[in-house]
């Protein structure tokens, strides 16, 4: 597969893109110090988990900044569909979410409306934090957001297993989900 290289600090995606095994784990206390540790332990990236997690929308800032220090990917599970969590996760500098719950093909068409820049999607720009975050200036993040950004959805009930095909075919979801952003 040839691929545009990526931004160097998005270390998951880039990992994913080589062909290799990616390793992380889950960050569930609210504390920079302790994401700080966690990214030190050699991780491809870190889930900070604000779903199950007890990890609020200030402590989700610090912790994804310590993360990306260390150079490991941080990625947030947001607890839900909302848009305005999934625009407040990325607004953190974020290099991807993790969505849970989806059920759906409308759901999952939403979470990408949510975490795409147009024309994919209607997330819109605000907060100067993503482009520094990933060393970028702000036109260059807005160009390369929609291909750099991991959208992981989870399936977690009966309905969605079932209509699990539909969901994958969602533009932005799927096997390859940024192939067609680059």
């Amino acid at each position: 597969m040839t691929v545009t290289q990526l931004n160097p600090r998005i270390t998951m995606l880039n990992r994913l893109h080589s062909g290799k095994p990616v390793f992380g784990t889950f960050l569930m206390l609210s504390s920079a110090w302790t994401a700080r540790i966690v990214a030190q332990a050699g991780w491809d990236y870190v889930f900070v988990d604000c779903e199950h997690g007890n990890i609020g929308d200030n402590d989700m800032h610090d912790s994804v900044n310590a993360i990306a220090a260390c150079g490991v990917s941080p990625i947030v599970r947001v607890r839900g569909t909302d848009p305005t969590l999934i625009k407040r996760a990325l607004d953190t500098g974020a290099h991807g979410l993790m969505i849970p719950m989806i059920n759906t093909a409308d759901q999952a068409r939403g979470v990408v409306q949510a975490a795409k820049f147009p024309p994919m999607g209607v997330r819109g720009q605000g907060s100067p934090f993503s482009a520094l975050a990933h060393g970028l200036s702000t036109p260059e993040y807005l160009q390369q957001a929609n291909r750099d950004l991991l959208t992981i959805i989870q399936i977690e009930s009966l309905e969605g297993v079932e209509n699990v095909d539909e969901i994958c075919k969602v533009p932005g979801v799927g096997e390859d989900a940024n192939k067609d952003l680059r």
